[in-house]
C-alpha cells in the first residue's frame, strides 16, 4: 500500500502592481509579489482521497493557483 505523507496544499497569489491613489495610475512592481498561504496539511493512504482534496482546494481557492507537495512511501 502506498502512503502519502506530509501533504501540503498552498494557495499562491501573484501581484504585478497596484493602483496608486495619489498618482491616479497603476504602478508595476520591479519584482512580482508572491504570497503563499497554507490551506491544508494532512496524510493520506488513498490516491482517490488525495485527488478529491486537491480538487476541492482548486474549487474553493481564491488564489491564482495552488501548489501541492507530498512524500510517497510504500508500506507493507
Amino acid at each position: 500500500m502506498i502512503c502519502y505523507e506530509n501533504v501540503n496544499i498552498y494557495e499562491v497569489n501573484k501581484r504585478d502592481g497596484e493602483y496608486n491613489d495619489k498618482k491616479k495610475k497603476y504602478i508595476k512592481f520591479a519584482k512580482p509579489k508572491i504570497t503563499k498561504k497554507l490551506v491544508f496539511e494532512d496524510c493520506y493512504s488513498s490516491l482517490e482521497e488525495l485527488s478529491n482534496e486537491i480538487r476541492h482546494a482548486v474549487m474553493r481557492g481564491s488564489g491564482d493557483r495552488i501548489e501541492v507537495s507530498f512524500e510517497a512511501k510504500m508500506e507493507y
